[in-house]
């Protein structure tokens, strides 16, 4: 079991295999138009510069369905859950790099404000 982001800020768990993104291209489970943004994904990962969003989108679909074990992509499409941006590039990097990849979703900034909520309470209370 893989924690990926969750859509409310909770982690979730779910069960992913790593599919070989050129297997898929090669099997045909990635449609020949996205062939394109699907090798430049592979060599180059998800890039802020340039590309078809709508293309990359469908190709992270596309890997997710190949990845996911428990649930998978059509149970949760199913169940009227769709996946966000973030958990789609997570599952992405898990099928590029492992686990390792995922640390960076896990970690905090070092400069975040952790008392968001206002001042800590003392121990004792009445």
């Amino acid at each position: 079991m893989v924690k990926l982001p969750g859509w409310c800020g909770e982690d979730w768990e779910c069960e992913l295999k790593r599919p070989s993104v050129l297997a898929l291209a090669a099997n045909g489970a990635i449609a020949n138009p996205l062939m394109k943004t699907a090798r430049k994904l592979f060599y180059n990962g998800i890039s802020p510069d340039g590309g078809d969003l709508a293309e990359e989108g469908r190709v992270l679909v596309q890997i997710a369905r190949a990845a996911m074990v428990h649930p998978t992509f059509d149970e949760l499409e199913n169940a009227g859950i769709s996946l966000t941006d973030e958990q789609l590039v997570a599952i992405f990097q898990f099928t590029q790099l492992g686990v390792k990849a995922l640390d960076r979703f896990r970690q905090l900034p070092a400069d975040i404000d952790r008392d968001l909520h206002g001042p800590a309470l003392p121990e004792q209370t009445e």
